[in-house]
């Protein structure tokens, strides 16, 4: 069966693969990935391994044998097979972990709606309680997926669903996650007072319980409320504390990223193209990458580096963004032309945030685009390039990270 309530599943892995090329080796890892998932669903549905039917595990193993063996996707469906292969009964305790590896490769790949998929299967087959723990990361998860999506409510009522299952499991990490995952949603819409009363409540929560990680948190997303705010040397403060407590280059990544954003907006420019640079070059997830892309955009047009900026803008067109990070994208062209002393040629690009942040309810970015349509329809955008600004004494320690975080990745 492939089809439950009227509604075809998967059709996420269908939709992307109509949008794709049979040729291209990205159809391929989509393909096996689709056969995969519904083996899976087989196996959930028949309760046993022994009746599922050799030509089905053969037909996800054909498909995954064609994806190239040097990307992580192979490796990861093949273990998903093994596993269900090897199990007597089904048991998604054991399969779950494969999954989620597989989730989160497709993370890092900016496929949300796939990921979305996968997360989704987990949840609605994994007990929760028996196995609470799994099914409070998929509904995390699935929620950050929704979020970078645009769908704000289905990603509420999964971090509400996370928060439910990891009370009733007695577990105050995933309960404080799940409320980190509504002061996120607040913070995209605009509602920046909502959002600090949460994670300043979420940050006592997680240090009364000694919770590093969702400590780590909830201090990187009141550093990004802090930024909305122009705070920000709170900024760097929060986030060089949440830096020494991050655990994986993940959390390094969005730790440096708020420090580089914070660097850049305070005018100390040759600090925030440290870490943008060596964030676009090194960071883990393609979202992270693009948007230390479109701060060196901004970056450029501010130190009135037409060509760097031109440079830039180029690349970051032949991009598939999220919908926050192509709306973002396109206020920074905007205000880049404005700063460049060309407003007019930026109109298109502010015109077209806006339409993107009505569609998404980005209150915010649409104050921001809007905001910056006036001032260069007005052609009274500023054009002067602000002077640079150097760091302050406090910040020395937080540039000598990232000087040796440059050396270690050989970035001069």
């Amino acid at each position: 069966m492939i089809e439950s309530d009227g509604v075809l599943r998967h059709l996420a892995f269908f939709e992307e693969l109509g949008r794709m090329d049979e040729g291209d080796a990205g159809w391929r890892a989509v393909s096996a990935g689709l056969v995969t998932m519904r083996l899976v669903d087989r196996w959930v549905a028949v309760g046993s391994t022994d009746r599922l039917d050799a030509w089905s595990v053969s037909s996800a193993r054909e498909a995954i044998a064609r994806v190239s063996d040097t990307t992580p996707t192979r490796r990861i469906l093949t273990s998903v097979v093994d596993v269900m292969v090897a199990c007597t009964a089904t048991d998604m305790h054991a399969l779950s972990p494969r999954l989620m590896a597989y989730g989160q490769g497709l993370e890092y790949d900016a496929k949300w709606a796939l990921a979305a998929d996968v997360y989704t299967t987990i949840v609605s087959n994994t007990h929760p309680v028996e196995d609470a723990d799994l099914a409070v990361a998929a509904s995390l998860q699935l929620g950050f997926c929704w979020r970078n999506i645009g769908d704000f409510a289905l990603a509420s009522a999964a971090y509400t669903q996370a928060a439910t299952l990891a009370k009733n499991a007695n577990d105050p990490s995933g309960v404080i996650r799940g409320k980190l995952g509504h002061a996120n949603i607040a913070t995209e819409r605009g509602n920046l007072p909502a959002a600090e009363v949460i994670l300043d409540e979420a940050i006592v929560e997680a240090r009364s319980n000694g919770l590093d990680d969702v400590l780590w948190r909830a201090l990187a997303s009141r550093a990004f409320v802090a930024g909305n705010r122009g705070e920000h040397h709170l900024v760097i403060r929060l986030s060089h504390d949440a830096l020494r407590l991050s655990k994986s280059p993940r959390d390094r990544d969005r730790s440096l990223s708020n420090i580089a954003t914070a660097f850049r907006y305070l005018g100390a420019l040759d600090a925030a193209t440290k870490a943008h640079t060596l964030l676009a070059a090194t960071a883990q997830e393609q979202a992270v990458r693009l948007n230390s892309t479109i701060n060196l955009l901004d970056i450029a047009a501010r130190q009135g580096s037409e060509l760097v900026f031109d440079r830039y803008r180029r690349e970051l067109e032949c991009v598939e963004m999220t919908p926050q990070l192509k709306t973002t994208f396109l206020i920074y062209a905007g205000r880049g032309y404005a700063l460049l002393g060309r407003p007019a040629d930026g109109i298109p690009y502010l015109k077209a945030a806006i339409e993107n942040a009505k569609q998404f309810s980005f209150n915010q970015l649409l104050f921001e685009a809007e905001s910056a349509l006036t001032a260069s329809e007005r052609q009274d955008a500023e054009t002067r390039v602000a002077p640079e600004m150097q760091a302050t004494a406090e910040h020395h320690d937080v540039l000598d990270t990232i000087r040796e975080m440059m050396e270690v990745a050989g970035i001069v």
